[in-house]
């Protein structure tokens, strides 16, 4: 078998931002991700990286506002998130205003079936940069959520296009995209979420995938969606990678194998819960050398080894050797029962297949000079809490758990009133009460401004009005940090509410713009990103982040002519144009710390000669 067929090979790398790069001559149209987890800081990042392809690192980009910027405004309305309701993380600092600009990007979920929502994929459409020329697709399935995790993964990445017909090997991910919108928690999926969902769905039904090396077939399934509940076909071996399990899901996976057929590699403390009885139906079990995080969704009822460190697996996998041809089974699912026996959880699942003799075996894949070259036989470890002590901080996750999904399912309202000093007044209503489990206590505050500014509600969260207090209007979101406390333990969660967010005044994009672009330079700066090339534009305002000096007035002018720029944009289509109409239309009375205005009056008179030459339908603004 050679090198490059050897599917679970850790030297077969791929950047996440590879996965979402349009191919060349392509742009992105249209992107639907879904995930368990989320933070805010890695959905701002995708929008930049998308539109850019500059930056050398998540921090980069997020320590370039401006960059961010130009990126939630080019990209983020071709791009839907669904991810799971209460999932959201959350810190008790101020966050980016700029997430009030992902408001109609990211919906929130739940599970149908009353489990996770766990499914981890991409699906994009590319179109030609020319607009001639039929779309391309990819369809991406990931074991990771939208977060700074960085265990070990697997993707796999497709790319395809739409055929002339629907494929039926492609139903069950184009069933999920069509049902996506109506899995939303509360808040409805906004129009154009559900549109974008809709056109990818029908695109991907009908795609002809182009398969990896040596990959003869493909099948989808998605549980949680239907009674019928997929899993891993049995075969004469059986290799499973998962970092959570259930002793009823390996018994029934492993049926009829002999130990030495049957390979098992997981957590330390997870396979330390297992029962000696399911371990031993496996002749080889393994753990990474690698520490990392392990929050994943999976709802155990088992006790918790605690004060152990976290090995770094987040990948799940299953092969099976059936004749003469091997089964790879990559996606979201864990060997549990949540995932493969009940459907209770939301799952996505790709199974390759094709010749043992060019795909490899069990052994194969999880051989030594590959991904055996990371794993270590598990040892048991004693536990270092007494059963005692385990029992009560489960009840204590339980509780916080139960005063989560309350919380989420209660339909929360924010409402905005302007008071006297031009402050927004924060008041919050919920169309059902979300009583909290004795012993946890509430604290709610506005996401952008920190949890010093919250509010504590001991009983939870009732159906009378609750006051936020007043906040500047470019601090407004839709979105409420969210502390939950367990008194017993002082074990807490911490996560973002989505909210229904009424009566927001149409101004608020413009003062967040304000806030970023706060002086001549920085209004430069993003002119030259308007109307340049953004790649060449996006190196030099990432060099900037990196404590660089960037281009002041004069020398804006000798070293990157506007004028130039600004001649091209005109003699093309004129977009770049309608953006920079955009812009002085929200800036128009912008003033900087000295009061003076942030658009150079220089600028202002160039603009007057182009605007009177820019034709009606580019005047964007």
């Amino acid at each position: 078998m050679s090198q490059d067929n050897a599917a679970l090979d850790p030297e077969n790398r791929a950047i996440y931002s590879e996965i979402l790069r349009a191919p060349p001559g392509y742009g992105l149209d249209a992107a639907v991700a879904t995930t368990y987890s989320l933070d805010f800081e890695t959905a701002l990042v995708i929008p930049a990286t998308l539109a850019f392809q500059a930056a050398e690192s998540r921090q980069q980009v997020l320590d370039t506002p401006l960059a961010l910027l130009e990126g939630l405004e080019r990209l983020a309305g071709r791009i839907v998130i669904f991810c799971e309701a209460g999932r959201i993380k959350a810190l008790p600092t101020q966050a980016s205003r700029l997430t009030a600009l992902l408001e109609d990007t990211i919906t929130e979920v739940l599970a149908p079936a009353g489990g996770a929502f766990h499914p981890k994929l991409w699906a994009l459409r590319f179109t030609t940069l020319q607009g001639d020329g039929p779309p391309l697709l990819r369809l991406a399935l990931l074991s990771r959520n939208l977060t700074t995790d960085r265990s070990w993964d697997l993707s796999l990445c497709l790319d395809g296009a739409p055929g002339p017909r629907p494929e039926p090997g492609n139903a069950p991910i184009a069933e999920l995209l069509r049902r996506l919108p109506d899995l939303a928690s509360g808040r409805t999926t906004p129009p154009r979420a559900r549109a974008i969902a809709a056109t990818l769905a029908d695109d991907i039904d009908r795609a002809i995938w182009t398969l990896p090396a040596a990959m003869r077939e493909i099948s989808f399934a998605v549980n949680g969606l239907g009674s019928a509940v997929w899993r891993p076909r049995v075969g004469r071996k059986l290799g499973i990678i998962s970092p959570f399990l259930s002793a009823d899901a390996l018994e029934i996976l492993s049926r009829g194998l002999a130990p030495e057929d049957a390979r098992l590699l997981s957590c330390s403390e997870e396979l330390a819960l297992l029962p000696e009885a399911t371990l031993a139906r496996f002749g080889q079990v393994t753990v990474l050398d690698e520490i990392a995080e392990t929050e994943d969704g999976e709802d155990t009822t088992q006790p918790a080894v605690r004060g152990t460190p976290a090995v770094g697996l987040h990948a799940k996998a299953f092969v099976t050797e059936r004749y003469s041809t091997t089964e790879i089974t990559l996606g979201s699912g864990n060997a549990t029962a949540a995932a493969l026996l009940s459907g209770a959880n939301l799952e996505v699942f790709a199974t390759l297949s094709g010749p043992s003799r060019l795909i490899g075996t069990v052994e194969d894949q999880l051989a030594p000079e590959r991904l055996g070259r990371f794993l270590r036989p598990f040892q048991p470890f004693p536990a270092t809490e007494t059963p005692a002590e385990a029992a009560a901080e489960l009840a204590a996750e339980a509780r916080l758990d139960s005063g989560r999904k309350a919380l989420v399912r209660c339909d929360p309202v924010l409402r905005c009133k302007v008071d006297f000093d031009g402050l927004i007044e924060l008041t919050l209503t919920s169309a059902r009460s979300a009583p909290l489990p004795q012993g946890v206590s509430l604290t709610l505050w506005p996401l952008a401004i920190g949890a010093m500014h919250g509010i504590t509600l001991s009983g939870g969260l009732t159906r009378g009005t609750h006051g936020l207090g007043r906040i500047a209007l470019r601090d407004v979101t839709r979105w409420l940090g969210v502390r939950l406390e367990d008194s017993a333990t002082g074990k807490e969660q911490i996560f973002s509410l989505g909210t229904s967010l009424r009566d927001l005044p149409e101004t608020r994009s413009a003062e967040i713009l304000r806030t970023i672009v706060e002086n001549r330079e920085a209004f430069l700066r993003y002119i030259r990103l308007l109307l340049g090339d953004t790649t060449e534009a996006a190196k030099a305002i990432f060099a900037m982040s990196k404590g660089g000096a960037f281009f002041g007035m004069a020398g804006f002018a000798e070293d990157a002519p506007i004028l130039e720029d600004m001649v091209r944009a005109l003699s093309g289509d004129g977009r770049q144009l309608g953006d920079i109409a955009r812009l002085i239309s929200r800036l128009r009375d912008a003033k900087d710390a000295k009061g003076d205005s942030v658009i150079p009056e220089r600028f202002v008179t160039l603009w007057q000669v182009f605007e009177q030459a820019l034709p009606k339908g580019k005047h964007r603004g």
